[in-house]
């Protein structure tokens, strides 16, 4: 008995190396307040998921706090970071899966969600661009040897632009692999192997870039759009009736001018990522053990009459990761006015990212495994868990029923601690997102984001006669 209860406190001794991450809910609480230096603080602290096994989650969110206070350089090391770190757990490590299965989920690195590592390319290109427009790498601080450093705000170079203009369309090319690999990899229809978003943001990345072939790739980008509404999206919430129509018009409407490009070509391309998204939360999943179970282990003296004395009124249960069907999404309508306040355009924004429904979807399909799974385990550690308790338990004499009892309720209590959910997610990514694009005169342009009558964003921009535009919006408090 005293070797199985070694053991088991061994397990719960593992289960504090689990991933951390107790401060990440008030960090997500501050950025919705637009509160994002305390978030920023928050992200300092050594609870915030600075162990090894969840250094994915924190260059996520990194990334996307840097890149909503506008620290784009900042933002692009992390994002870069977490791509190597995505491809490096991407194939899980045997010692620590097998180690998951005596200790919880928690010890395995994070390698994030296939929707999530297909967003990290988004955003890696929307950053790019976003440097290349702005053409500078903004001064921050670090800390070397205790000591903090400040470097120094950076111009770049024409050629150091371009760099930043390629790795746009790069990050694209890499997104259209990593799905291809989801494909090639998927064992049903409904696996994770596409992304709407691919396709949109993508092809407008393709257009800008603006080679023949980059523009039969955006026409067929387009076209995809259309195949994906029919199948991936088809009984999606967030594309009933009227939704599903204007996608399917906006993509036809943007391939078509791919073809034949009307007199004046639309050189503003609005990208607007609202609300943030449903976050991951631990559901308690109410267990029970089969008996045969029990009787297999190979244990004679006196189990049966111990099982049925120490098992009744033990509450045996576990967490897994779950998401909570998100609240609808809201529609928003896009107006430009020029120097003189007049509005020279006025369009609805089309969703081509319900991110939140996305990530609902996925648990939902994964419930049943992660339930058989832990399940599976649990029996295993229970087995284990009941053969020692009863190893003392003798039928007349009172003290070794006490003795069972209190052991089996110690050990239940270290297998719950060890079997907590894995519910480390990247919080900042958007509840949905929307784009539009519009053909403008050069020149200086406030532009509104309006929804259910009022205003929620006002913001301005300058309309160029060269390159595109890419003006991103974010509205994480919505």
């Amino acid at each position: 008995m005293y070797k199985h209860f070694v053991t088991f406190s061994l397990i719960f001794l593992l289960t504090a190396c689990g991933h951390t991450g107790r401060e990440h809910p008030q960090m997500i609480d501050f950025v919705k307040n637009g509160d994002f230096e305390s978030a920023q603080k928050i992200t300092e602290k050594d609870d915030f998921y600075k162990d090894r096994p969840s250094l994915l989650v924190r260059h996520f969110e990194l990334g996307t706090l840097h890149y909503l206070k506008g620290e784009y350089y900042q933002a692009l090391q992390n994002f870069d970071k977490a791509h190597e770190l995505s491809k490096r757990f991407y194939t899980k490590s045997v010692s620590k899966f097998i180690a998951s299965q005596v200790v919880g989920d928690g010890i395995v690195p994070y390698a994030g969600e296939k929707y999530e590592l297909s967003l990290l390319r988004f955003y890696q290109s929307l950053t790019h661009y976003r440097l290349y427009e702005q053409g500078f790498y903004e001064a921050y601080t670090v800390t070397e040897k205790g000591k903090e450093k400040t470097i120094e705000q950076k111009q770049l170079s024409e050629s150091e632009k371009r760099l930043h203009f390629n790795g746009a369309r790069a990050a694209i090319v890499d997104w259209n692999s990593l799905l291809t690999t989801y494909s090639n990899e998927a064992k049903s229809k409904n696996d994770f192997r596409q992304d709407m978003l691919a396709k949109t943001y993508g092809a407008e990345i393709h257009d800008i870039y603006g080679s023949n072939g980059d523009k039969q790739i955006a026409r067929q980008l387009y076209k995809d759009v259309q195949r994906l509404l029919d199948s991936v999206y088809a009984d999606y919430d967030a594309y009933a009736a009227s939704r599903k129509e204007q996608l399917s018009k906006y993509a036809q409407r943007k391939g078509r001018d791919l073809v034949a490009a009307p007199k004046t070509k639309e050189n503003v391309k609005f990208v607007l990522k609202s609300g943030l998204i449903t976050p991951t939360i631990a559901e308690i999943v109410d267990f029970v053990i089969p008996w045969e179970a029990f009787l297999a282990s190979g244990s004679k003296n006196d189990l049966a009459d111990c099982l049925g004395t120490i098992l009744p009124g033990q509450r045996i249960s576990f967490e897994i990761p779950s998401v909570e069907k998100p609240k609808d999404i809201k529609n928003y309508r896009l107006v430009v006015l020029n120097n003189t306040g007049k509005a020279v355009m006025e369009k609805e924004m089309v969703l081509t990212a319900p991110v939140s429904e996305t990530a609902y979807r996925e648990y939902q399909k994964r419930r049943p495994a992660l339930i058989a799974q832990k399940g599976t385990r649990l029996t295993s550690k229970y087995v284990s868990a009941v053969v020692s308790s009863c190893a003392v338990y003798k039928r007349d004499d009172a003290l070794s029923w006490l003795a069972a009892y209190g052991t089996f309720a110690g050990l239940s209590k270290i297998i719950q601690a060890s079997e907590y959910a894995d519910i480390r997610y990247w919080g900042l990514l958007p509840h949905a997102v929307f784009q539009q694009s519009a053909a403008l005169k050069p020149g200086s342009y406030t532009g509104e984001i309006r929804s259910d009558g009022k205003t929620v964003k006002t913001f301005t921009f300058t309309a160029a006669k060269s390159r595109p535009v890419l003006v991103d919006l974010n509205l994480p408090n919505e």
